[in-house]
């Protein structure tokens, strides 16, 4: 068999074999290991995967043969993945030094900067940009972010706005609003959804607290399956845990609970319900499926009214989970924020919320579950949604109404959870999670 080379690996790169690739780079190193352009498209595959720190390796090894704007270019892009912004902030420069009309490093370098709140200098980089030949929607995009952590609100929604005009299909500025009119309709409303179906009753008297995951079925087999029998090793007795399943089939809830038992989790409650939007639109019913916990909160919070603690089920729990119910004393909610800084879409990040049944809880996440349906409803293509509400309607309460008090989910507090994170299939055949992914 012939020896690969870099055609090869570029033909099946392009062609979306991406295992193949992979495979013939990997035979390219094994017989040149000093070989740049290998070493470079390493790196590429490896950033195709999601795999980062792999990615940046491939990268620097790269750059230790020769300096090459791609491989600084693509390293600043990875290291702004792993949130290692002062590299990121040296290899774009470089980057641009090397290469001044390299449209794309500025844009890396703008958000770099923004993550460090340095945000006059990410204006900077950015207004450069914009005279470059090949500046695009994405200027405005991040000038908005940065302006939205200026609190120039009304100057970072026209920028938003601006981004939708020539950015075609991306939906992200098109989910941020800050203004009175927004705030006045979203305050209005009480309840963005009727409250779901109850399929399996659970017993919530004496509950000091209770823990919500939500899933549609095939999630509820890949992962709900998982969590809920590493819960119940973690369990405690005065936790009711609820399961939340959006367009069920037959067979689900029976499954469901079966697991429980099975596991020891005598005490579980299922709520049921048809996502409202047509089959054939699938990215618009994913988007409900993850936002349909925030969107039944506000009733389960009057319903409970107790603590109530909402995990994304891609979660393995590995000890109990009192320390996130103790992050929620004295405040309204507990909140899960980004590190670093980078948009109003990914800042608040969802996948952990602790909410306190006080009144001005209840208002804000109202506010949250009605800002989420209504662009739900609006955006065929929506991702992100439940992120981009928590995050809006908290600067709008800031802006014009009674703020709810929040505290933010310290890092440490959350070692008891492993999310998987359901873009990272690779992290399925690791022990941490096979050991709870058969019965």
């Amino acid at each position: 068999m012939p020896e690969p080379t870099l055609k090869d690996v570029a033909e099946a790169h392009a062609s979306g074999r991406v295992a193949e690739a992979r495979a013939l780079c990997e035979r390219v190193l094994a017989h040149s290991p000093q070989d740049g352009d290998a070493l470079m498209w390493s790196g590429v595959i490896a950033m195709g995967e999601l795999r980062w720190s792999e990615a940046i390796s491939a990268f620097e090894q790269a750059l230790a043969i020769r300096p090459d704007t791609s491989s600084l270019a693509n390293a600043g892009a990875c290291y702004l993945k792993v949130g290692r912004l002062e590299e990121a902030e040296r290899s774009l420069r470089r980057a641009t030094e090397l290469k001044p009309n390299l449209y794309g490093a500025y844009i890396g370098l703008a958000t770099a900067l923004h993550g460090l709140r340095r945000f006059d200098e990410a204006l900077a980089q950015l207004d450069h940009a914009a005279g470059l030949p090949q500046s695009d929607h994405k200027v405005e995009l991040r000038r908005g972010c940065t302006l939205t952590e200026l609190r120039c609100y009304d100057e970072a929604q026209r920028a938003f706005e601006r981004a939708v005009v020539g950015s075609a299909g991306f939906v992200y500025p098109r989910l941020v609003r800050y203004d009175r009119t927004t705030f006045d309709s979203i305050t209005a409303a009480r309840l963005a959804c009727p409250p779901p179906q109850v399929a399996v009753e659970g017993d919530a008297s004496g509950m000091e607290g209770v823990v919500v995951i939500s899933c549609d079925p095939p999630y509820a087999r890949k992962y709900g399956a998982p969590f809920l029998r590493s819960y119940a090793a973690h369990a405690r007795a005065q936790h009711l845990l609820h399961l939340h399943i959006p367009d069920p089939d037959a067979r689900i809830v029976d499954e469901m609970r079966e697991i429980a038992r099975t596991a020891g989790l005598a005490n579980i409650a299922i709520t049921t319900e048809r996502a409202p939007f047509p089959g054939q639109h699938a990215q618009q019913r994913r988007a409900y499926y993850a936002c349909a916990r925030l969107l039944h909160l506000p009733h389960w919070l009057e319903r409970y009214a107790v603590p109530m603690l909402l995990l994304d089920v891609d979660f393995i729990v590995e000890r109990p989970l009192d320390i996130l119910f103790e992050s929620i004393a004295g405040s309204d909610a507990c909140l899960n924020a980004r590190h670093p800084i980078d948009s109003p879409w990914l800042d608040v990040i969802a996948n952990v919320i602790v909410a306190n049944p006080t009144p001005r809880s209840r208002s804000y996440f109202a506010a949250v579950a009605s800002y989420a349906r209504g662009h739900l409803e609006r955006e065929a293509q929506a991702w992100l949604v439940d992120q981009a509400a928590l995050f809006c309607v908290l600067r709008m309460f800031e802006r014009h109404g009674e703020p709810p008090a929040i505290r933010w989910l310290p890092q440490a507090h959350q070692s008891g959870l492993w999310h998987i994170g359901h873009l990272y299939d690779h992290l399925l055949n690791l022990p941490r999670f096979s050991r709870w992914s058969h019965s």
